[in-house]
């Protein structure tokens, strides 16, 4: 445990701001510009979703989690692995083996959110269509983001990088932007050839099949599967808020496009400073227990990350005024938005480092429940804020 210990956190406050700004900023700055290529097919989209696919903006903000959920978790779990010397490289079965965890822990939830969506909107032919689309991205992506997951935690680790402070928001903002032109994609993909999509659903499935069969789960991974698959369920009826209030407001928002090129961008950041924060917390509770909390390596790593609060609201804006008038739309700074945004950030940061205790103190491995807990409340409370300003500029 010493050289963790000395990995982890014995650094100063200069130190932990050097971090911050040369390795936290451009992660986040690269989720940012990863988010907007998502925010970009969203906006330019939504209103052909808001009438012919209802079914998916109820499901889509709890879709886009469930992937940074999942594979969040998985980076936590891999980082703490990685300290403990359980994994050496990207082709390891054990990463294998937390790929087809991952994938596998994440069609409960689904289930779910594709029920929520009947109940509210109704069952009909296009639901059934939603329902494989989403299996078939979820397979498709969770490929993807399985071995991302692995390199953007692995190498990181080798080059003497704490995998903490970038590999949970990188991966969440790679499930971002994969997920809704994906989404998007495999609309057009049934529209045009409906029976090639069939088969491709199939293909995904049976390959699935096989990369369970190659896996290696001990008892250990089956009560992580557990945990992951029980706290996602039970998050994904949280989502179901935020895809409920979007889908019933698209009106409103559908009429200040820049809020829906923005939306992907303002759940991913606020979400990743909040799952930078418990998967630091994690960490030292896992590595050192809860006296790593009252170290003032702790706040100096907190207090470093909030300095960048301000300027990743103002950039998210920036960014999509230029983002909104390449898909033929004019947009503008939101001053409330911009003043707005870093008191949100702070509010998640806190819960991030609760949920992370909270878990630890209660016998639940933070590395499973943490991430997925503080990204979901991050995007039911980013909802809520894009709703809020979505009123107060139409009511304008």
């Amino acid at each position: 445990m010493l050289p963790v210990e000395v990995t982890v956190g014995t650094r100063g406050w200069r130190e932990r701001l050097k971090q911050t700004f040369l390795v936290t900023f451009p992660a986040l700055l690269l989720c940012l510009a990863l988010d907007f290529v998502g925010g970009g097919v969203l906006g330019r989209n939504f209103k052909m979703i808001a009438t012919s696919y209802p079914l998916l903006l109820v499901i889509l903000p709890g879709l886009s989690d469930l992937r940074g959920n999942v594979f969040g978790a998985m980076a936590s779990r891999m980082t703490t692995a990685l300290h403990l010397g359980r994994i050496r490289g990207v082709l390891d079965r054990e990463v294998t083996t937390n790929i087809s965890m991952a994938i596998g822990s994440s069609k409960i939830p689904l289930i779910v959110l594709w029920m929520a969506g009947v109940l509210k909107l109704g069952l009909s032919h296009s639901a059934w269509v939603v329902l494989l689309i989403i299996i078939a991205s979820a397979l498709v992506i969770g490929f993807l983001l399985g071995y991302s997951t692995a390199f953007i935690t692995i190498f990181p680790y080798r080059w003497g990088a704490d995998p903490d402070m970038i590999a949970a928001p990188l991966i969440t903002s790679v499930a971002d932007v994969v997920t809704i032109p994906t989404l998007v994609y495999l609309v057009f993909f049934y529209e045009d050839h409906p029976g090639l999509f069939y088969a491709f659903t199939a293909l995904m499935m049976a390959l699935f099949v096989l990369v369970i069969i190659y896996s290696s789960y001990t008892r250990e991974h089956v009560k992580a599967f557990k945990e992951v698959a029980g706290a996602l369920t039970v998050l994904g009826l949280i989502e179901i808020v935020s895809g409920s209030t979007l889908e019933s407001y698209s009106g409103a928002i559908s009429k200040v496009i820049i809020l829906s090129v923005m939306y992907p961008s303002i759940l991913d950041s606020v979400g990743n400073f909040a799952s930078i924060a418990a998967a630091t917390t994690s960490t030292r509770l896992n590595l050192s227990g809860k006296e790593a909390l009252v170290r003032k390596e702790f706040y100096f790593d907190v207090g470093a990350l909030l300095l960048l609060a301000p300027i990743i609201g103002f950039l998210t804006n920036y960014i999509a005024v230029h983002v909104t008038s390449l898909i033929g739309y004019t947009g503008t700074l939101i001053w409330p938005f911009i003043i707005g945004y870093p008191f949100l950030v702070v509010i998640n940061i806190v819960i991030g480092v609760f949920i992370a205790y909270l878990s630890h103190r209660f016998n639940i491995d933070p590395d499973n429940v943490a991430i997925p807990t503080v990204t979901t409340i991050s995007d039911v409370m980013g909802t809520v804020f894009v709703v809020i300003l979505a009123k107060m500029l139409v009511g304008a």
